[in-house]
């Protein structure tokens, strides 16, 4: 999804309505003060479910505007569009429909913005992948943390419940954290509101995900060419997060199943499980059915128990960490729409 933009908007408009104080810089030069620079500061604007969107005007047709478009539409960003184009266009439509705003495009500046002719300074993207449970997307963060490196990037930087690589790069900055944690967060900026929590699919949708997120700057978004809106198409965010995230990370080839995670196992998976784990060639054990039932169900897991442990050389509790990014990203599900949780 789009998860945060930041651009410079041909619209006609009173600079003076915009303004929210100025920031001003002076210096002195030959004993004289004099402006070294002078700038509108942020105006505020709430959206759904108090998110907000800033902006502020750079010239009588020019302003600057930041945020989480999709945040400011649906209240959350847990999911959203990868249509930057539509999703910027239905932000600023919002924001023109504000009368107190006094934002009045011309024909062709709306135009212009239905086609995506405008300037990114910044984007930030995402996907979640997803996972059978919470306890098994924590071990795989963590893990991650551990061991995880990225070609051209190095080792991540795990903190606070977040794998940060190059987190000082001024071009891009990947990273990979657990939702669910932010949407409880004690941080009005990041928690959910009260009333989207009380829906239990998008808790669980969080719940049982990690986001891969990569916040891209002014420069490299010049680099590949993607800081006009217009060069955005719907599979640009999912080609960025493949290309420029996952293909790139270099993973262990192993991750431990923790015992919690075992423990929350079904009893007959579990003893299935055990019995796997101690060497046990099941297909021996279980009529055909009852196996490959059970083989189904804890592939889920990332364990295949036709594959006959040898428990002398490996050890027991371990899945490949690769697996779990190996499938689609969840994208929007389909129940989002019904509920009027997608913009």
């Amino acid at each position: 999804m789009i998860d945060w933009v930041t651009g410079k908007f041909w619209i006609t408009h009173n600079p003076e309505v915009l303004r929210s104080g100025q920031s001003i810089r002076t210096k002195i030069v030959d004993g004289v003060e004099i402006i070294e620079y002078d700038i509108a500061n942020r105006l505020s604007i709430k959206g759904s479910h108090d998110a907000n969107i800033t902006i502020r005007s750079l010239t009588d047709n020019t302003v600057e505007i930041s945020g989480n478009p999709a945040k400011f539409l649906q209240g959350h960003n847990v999911f959203g569009t990868n249509d930057l184009k539509y999703l910027v266009a239905k932000m600023i439509d919002k924001l023109c429909m504000l009368d107190e705003l006094e934002l009045k495009p011309t024909d062709i500046e709306y135009e212009n913005i239905q086609s995506g002719i405008y300037q990114l300074s910044r984007v930030d993207v995402n996907e979640h992948f997803g996972f059978p449970s919470a306890q098994i997307a924590r071990s795989w963060l963590r893990a991650a943390g551990n061991s995880a490196n990225m070609k051209f990037r190095g080792a991540g930087l795990f903190k606070e419940g977040t794998l940060y690589f190059t987190p000082k790069s001024r071009r891009f900055v990947p990273k990979i954290y657990f939702k669910y944690d932010e949407i409880h967060s004690k941080d009005k900026s990041h928690r959910l509101p009260d009333e989207l929590l009380q829906i239990p699919e998008l808790v669980q949708y969080a719940e049982k995900s990690l986001r891969f997120e990569i916040k891209i700057l002014s420069t490299q978004l010049n680099e590949w060419c993607l800081h006009l809106g217009c060069n955005w198409d719907n599979s640009t965010a999912t080609m960025l997060i493949n290309d420029q995230f996952i293909s790139k990370l270099q993973l262990s080839a192993n991750m431990p199943i923790e015992n919690e995670v075992i423990e929350s196992l079904p009893k007959n998976l579990r003893l299935t499980y055990t019995a796997w784990v101690n060497g046990e060639d099941l297909r021996q054990v279980l009529s055909r059915p009852t196996f490959y039932r059970y083989r189904t169900r804890l592939m889920e897991y990332g364990i295949d128990i036709s594959i006959v442990k040898d428990i002398e050389k490996e050890q027991s509790n371990v899945v490949p960490m690769i697996r779990y990014l190996e499938a689609v990203p969840m994208g929007i599900p389909d129940w989002a729409y019904s509920k009027g949780l997608v913009a």
